[in-house]
C-alpha cells in the first residue's frame, strides 16, 4: 500500500510539472506573438547616428586591393604578376626576380592559386566599404523593429548581412595568410575580427594556435575573455575550444 501511494504521488508530481511547463510554454508563445504583432507598427526612428563599423583599411595587411571610388583599386604591379604565375612546384623559379624582391611577395613555395584567393578575399573586404556595417548579433527582428521602427528593419538587416560577410572574409583571409607563410599578418587580421565581435569559432581557435606557437599564452586567456562577451549561440562552443587549448598549454 505504501509503495502504491508513493508511485501515485510521483505520478501526480510529474503531471503537475508537465502542466506547469505547458502553461509556461503557452504563455511565452502568446507573449512572443503579441510583441511580434505590436512591432509591426512601430514608427521609424533615426538610425543615422548608430555605431556603424568603419574598416581600418590602413592598418590591415592589404597587398592586392584597397577601397576606392567605385571599384576597389588594384595595388601592386608585382602582386598582379604574382597572381599570373603558374604553380610549377619549383620553389626556386616559381616567381620572377622582381616579385621575389617585392614587399608584396609571399614565400616562394606559394604561387598562383593561393595569391588569387588572397586577392579575391581582399576584394570582398574592400567592396564592403560601399555599404554600412553593423554587428547586430543576438538581436531579434522583433527587437530591431521595437527599437528602431518597422521601416528600418530592411536597411538594418542589410547592415548585419554586411557584418556577416566581413567576419567570414576575415576568417578566410587569416587562414590564407597562414598558408602563405605570413603568421604575423594573420594575427593582425584575426585579432581585428575578434575586436569587432566575430563569433566564428575558427577565428578564435586559429588565433589561439598562433599565440601558442609564439609562446604568447597570456593572449589566449585574453582571447577567452573576449569570447565571454559574445551573445550568440556559438559562444559555448568557442569557449570549449579555447579551454582545450589552454589546458593543453598548461599541461606542458
Amino acid at each position: 500500500m505504501f509503495v502504491l501511494f508513493g508511485l501515485t504521488l510521483i505520478i501526480l508530481v510529474f503531471m503537475h510539472f508537465g502542466k506547469s511547463r505547458q502553461k509556461n510554454t503557452k504563455s511565452a508563445s502568446e507573449e512572443f506573438w503579441r510583441r511580434e504583432r505590436e512591432s509591426q507598427f512601430i514608427p521609424r526612428k533615426d538610425i543615422s547616428s548608430l555605431d556603424y563599423l568603419v574598416i581600418p583599411y590602413a592598418s590591415l595587411p592589404f597587398r592586392f586591393f584597397t577601397p576606392g571610388p567605385g571599384e576597389p583599386v588594384r595595388l601592386s604591379p608585382e602582386a598582379q604578376e604574382l597572381s599570373a604565375v603558374p604553380d610549377t612546384g619549383d620553389s626556386s623559379s616559381a616567381l620572377p626576380e622582381a616579385v621575389q624582391e617585392s614587399a608584396y611577395s609571399f614565400s616562394p613555395e606559394y604561387s598562383a592559386p593561393l595569391s588569387e584567393e588572397l586577392a579575391d578575399t581582399e576584394y570582398t573586404i574592400c567592396a564592403l566599404s560601399k555599404g554600412k556595417i553593423l554587428n547586430l548579433s543576438g538581436i531579434s527582428n522583433t527587437d530591431l523593429r521595437f527599437t528602431y521602427g518597422t521601416a528600418n528593419l530592411e536597411p538594418l538587416s542589410a547592415c548585419d548581412q554586411n557584418f556577416t560577410a566581413l567576419i567570414c572574409a576575415l576568417q578566410k583571409w587569416g587562414t590564407l595568410l597562414v598558408s602563405a607563410g605570413e603568421p604575423e599578418d594573420a594575427v593582425t587580421v584575426l585579432s581585428y575580427a575578434v575586436s569587432i565581435g566575430s563569433d566564428i569559432a575558427g577565428t578564435y581557435t586559429l588565433l589561439a594556435s598562433l599565440y601558442e606557437k609564439t609562446g604568447e599564452l597570456q593572449k589566449i586567456s585574453a582571447l577567452r575573455e573576449s569570447a565571454e562577451q559574445l551573445s550568440t549561440l556559438m559562444k559555448p562552443s568557442i569557449l570549449r575550444d579555447l579551454d582545450r587549448i589552454l589546458e593543453r598549454t598548461e599541461s606542458r
